[in-house]
């Protein structure tokens, strides 16, 4: 009996033993998984303060930019006609550099907007007003959006000689940042989200958003919504829509003869609905024949006549006319000198009445 006691007390100390060690197994979890969550926490109040300024101020976003290594535009190369640059081509040089800052700072600013709400829907989806607050904000950054496009990026074409440096070199010292390649920079591939420890982008529709995407951003989120009647504010966004997208079609030939047209059309189209009339038709088709070969002319003119179909059925109505004797009543019998027509435009019933003087004897 002894032994088998023994052997009791040896198991029972053994599951004690074993307990604790699980018990503390489980509290170091809990703490590592609590340190995480805070960790994590302030990740997440960090991220937010640095791009939430970035996406206020240009100059903070280049300066975030810059702290997380990312590339600046290379400096305007000195040309010039002379032996020395003169104040003309220096102070033209300096506009091309200030004008490609701008644009940095712009591209930059748009890209922390993106940021901050690509952000907070993967990480607070449910947060209060957050669609909203994100419609509100993509129709600031449409107006500011053409801006990128609009600085120059090279001195003033013509015959020039670049200055060579102290070294006899005459090549530029930094390669020229690719503004193309920056507008297409994914939240995913972002070196300020990289920089500032924000990696949950994952498979998320997020992580794919880039500046060169707000222009459909806007049409999805706002254009489009407005469109269901459009009214005045549907042509305001159109008005939007239509600069953000000739800023992104640098050639004129393409823009006037492809891009720009079935835009019109649409607008126009919105624009005739909202309050319809014969001058408005006559503009849509004055669109369809100044391009009659684009490859969209055909739906317009279906459009049109669907159009023109409606305001006939609706402004003209179906003509038919009757005649009929005067009205009798019983006082007296009709005159077989007066005859009625009447004719029917719409909802309007025109009476005309028609008297037959008997011949005269001289």
């Amino acid at each position: 009996m002894a032994w088998l006691a023994a052997s009791v007390f040896l198991f029972q100390g053994g599951s004690v033993v074993a307990q604790s060690t699980v018990d503390a197994l489980i509290e170091e979890l809990n703490d590592a998984k609590q340190q995480h969550e805070q960790l994590t926490a302030a990740n997440l109040d960090n991220f937010f303060t640095n791009v939430d300024a970035a996406m206020a101020s240009p100059d903070v976003a280049i300066a975030l930019y810059q702290q997380a290594g990312g590339a600046m535009p290379a400096p305007a190369p000195v040309v010039t006609t002379h032996t020395d640059e003169t104040v003309t081509e220096k102070n033209a040089r300096e506009d091309v550099d200030k004008a490609n800052l701008t644009r940095l700072g712009v591209i930059l600013q748009l890209h922390c907007g993106l940021l901050h709400y690509g952000a907070l829907f993967i990480a607070k989806p449910n947060q209060k007003g957050l669609q909203a607050d994100f419609i509100n904000w993509l129709r600031s950054a449409a107006a500011a959006y053409p801006q990128i496009n609009s600085a120059a990026q090279k001195p003033t074409a013509g015959t020039h000689n670049r200055k060579k440096d102290k070294n006899g070199d005459d090549s530029q010292q930094q390669p020229p940042l690719n503004f193309a390649n920056l507008k297409g920079k994914t939240l995913h591939d972002s070196v300020i989200s990289k920089f500032l420890g924000f990696n949950a982008w994952a498979d998320k529709d997020q992580g794919g958003w880039a500046v060169q995407g707000l222009p459909e951003m806007f049409r999805t989120n706002v254009l489009d919504p407005s469109r269901n009647p459009p009214t005045a504010d549907t042509l305001t966004a159109w008005d939007i829509y239509i600069a953000m997208k000739n800023s992104d079609t640098p050639d004129d030939d393409q823009w006037n003869q492809m891009v720009y047209p079935p835009l019109q059309f649409e607008r126009a189209s919105d624009d005739y609905t909202i309050a319809p009339s014969t001058e408005k038709l006559e503009g849509l088709v004055n669109i369809i024949k100044a391009n009659p070969t684009h490859p969209q002319a055909d739906a317009w003119i279906a459009t049109v006549k669907g159009f023109v179909d409606a305001y006939a059925a609706n402004h003209g109505g179906a003509k038919a006319t009757t005649t009929t004797p005067a009205a009798t009543t019983n006082a007296a019998p009709a005159n077989p000198n007066v005859i009625v027509t009447t004719q029917q435009q719409g909802d309007m019933t025109i009476i005309t009445t028609h008297t037959n003087s008997p011949p005269v004897s001289p």
